[in-house]
């Protein structure tokens, strides 16, 4: 398993091939019509950058993940994957826990935070185990059409964070 900045075209590809459920989330909250679409879009903004990187096997990429300073000190986290994530789910939680999360925090960052559809069981579990707690009810009508989203968080002010 590698992590290494992700390119244009690791973007592209995991976001054209995508699991199910992270497409619905993603095509939610976005202008895209369809994969391919959201795939050029996220492609765009998201390549190329110091603070999105690329989980990869066998050289092949498996997931996304960007740290985006929202606000000072405000990380927005963004994520997504293909069905392969299961073949490196372990040490990707355990580089965001034990050496992500915490250098964002020594550098200053007070809060991380992510939001998800309402219903995605399986990520926000996993949201949990990388350190975030839900902190809203429904967020109704965040969706493009209507779909609901909570929001999950880790700050500085409420709890240490431990790796």
């Amino acid at each position: 398993m590698k992590i290494e900045p992700s390119s244009v075209a690791d973007v592209e590809f995991v976001a054209t091939n995508m699991r199910e459920r992270d497409y619905e989330e993603f095509s939610a909250v976005s202008p895209a019509g369809d994969r391919q679409a959201l795939a050029q879009l996220l492609a765009a903004r998201y390549g190329d950058r110091p603070d999105v990187m690329c989980g990869s096997a066998d050289g092949t990429p498996i997931c996304i993940g960007g740290t985006i300073e929202a606000r000072p000190n405000v990380i927005t986290l963004l994520f997504f994957a293909t069905d392969d994530f299961p073949k490196i789910a372990l040490p990707v939680t355990r580089f965001i826990r034990k050496n992500l999360f915490p250098k964002l925090i020594a550098a200053g960052a007070h809060r991380i935070e992510a939001v998800s559809m309402a219903g995605y069981d399986q990520t926000h579990a996993w949201l949990r185990t990388i350190g975030l707690e839900q902190e809203t009810g429904l967020m109704h009508g965040y969706g493009k059409r209507g779909e609901a989203f909570v929001q999950f968080s880790w700050s500085a002010n409420v709890r240490p964070f431990s790796a």
